[in-house]
């Protein structure tokens, strides 16, 4: 199991196989993808319209959980405790609706947290958990890829909160090759991507311009 270190955040992909429509071929082969051309982390957030439940939720896990371990990248789940501990992934991330931090501390054993954030108030609260690891701020710009995202906070705002923040923070929502080195320049360890990696017609090429851009 991967211990936490802030350059996982540099490149941080979120993705399920509700972002190629339920092509679970294809999900496979664009996490490897990803893998082989660079990305820092991944988190495997099976949720949404679509998703995968039960065991084949779980079988994918698995399936994707070698993959990255093949590559030595790290595995996150997102949200799913029990998922996570059966997948025995290197870390979890949870938002301010999913599980608490501090039920999850407990029984977490070496895994890592990353917790959700999106504004002040919730910032003050997370510098108070010291079981967490890393802060996701956002969405920063305007997405589709989550039906129940905040509005978005845009780059001021994001400067502002990196700033405060005593843990390292990686920012997603609406990042693209377009804006990722803007956002990149505010207090920020790294950018998550969904779509803009996921719905690329030429991942490498994507995930390449967007490593020149975080650079």
């Amino acid at each position: 199991m991967m211990k936490f270190n802030e350059k996982m955040l540099d490149l941080y992909l979120v993705a399920g196989t509700q972002n190629v429509h339920g092509d679970c071929d294809l999900f496979l082969k664009q996490i490897e993808i990803a893998c082989q051309t660079g990305i820092s982390a991944f988190q495997y957030r099976e949720k949404g319209n679509g998703s995968l439940a039960g065991a084949a939720k779980v079988s994918m896990g698995r399936k994707v959980r070698d993959l990255v371990k093949k590559y030595q990248i790290p595995f996150i789940v997102d949200d799913d405790f029990q998922l996570a501990k059966t997948l025995e992934a290197d870390g979890i991330h949870v938002g301010q609706s999913d599980i608490t931090v501090e039920k999850i501390s407990a029984n977490a054993d070496n895994m890592f947290i990353g917790l959700s954030i999106s504004n002040e108030k919730e910032l003050a609260e997370s510098q108070r958990l010291s079981r967490v690891s890393y802060l996701g701020v956002g969405p920063i710009f305007p997405t589709r890829s989550k039906n129940d995202a905040n509005p978005p906070i845009g780059i001021d705002r994001l400067a502002k909160i990196g700033q405060s923040s005593a843990l390292p923070i990686v920012a997603i929502g609406g990042i693209s090759t377009q804006n990722a080195k803007q956002v990149r320049q505010t207090a920020v360890a790294g950018v998550a991507i969904i779509s803009a990696i996921m719905q690329s017609s030429n991942m490498e090429q994507t995930i390449k311009s967007l490593k020149g851009e975080l650079l």
